[in-house]
């Protein structure tokens, strides 16, 4: 385990690592909503899409716990993010909004949270 004092550079980092992952799922969903998706893009992308969720799971329950200084009621950011922007006032909806243009546009909706 590392010192406290690196906690938060971890938790950074936790974070930049699923907006990765996000941002890979958002180009097979593209693909995938395209008709494009081959059989071989699947094999190589469906781990991918899990390894994501695990991560997301990990940035929920972590990350975001200590972010927003409560305990998680959905199972992915995208999911209390969301709640946090209809629902919220003050710091917990500035943290949902701040995130929004991180998202938002990689979506193929335009509108992830």
């Amino acid at each position: 385990m590392t010192h406290p004092i690196f906690w938060p550079l971890w938790g950074v980092l936790l974070l930049w690592t699923l907006w990765v992952f996000f941002l890979a799922v958002m180009t097979l969903k593209r693909a995938k909503d395209a008709d494009l998706l081959t059989p071989t893009a699947k094999v190589f992308g469906y781990p991918v899409l899990f390894a994501g969720l695990l991560l997301d799971f990990l940035c929920n329950t972590l990350v975001l716990t200590l972010l927003l200084g409560e305990l998680p009621r959905e199972f992915t950011v995208t999911s209390r993010l969301k709640r946090h922007n209809r629902q919220s006032t003050g710091w917990r909806k500035a943290v949902a909004t701040w995130a929004e243009p991180l998202l938002d546009p990689f979506d193929p909706s335009g509108d992830h949270v």
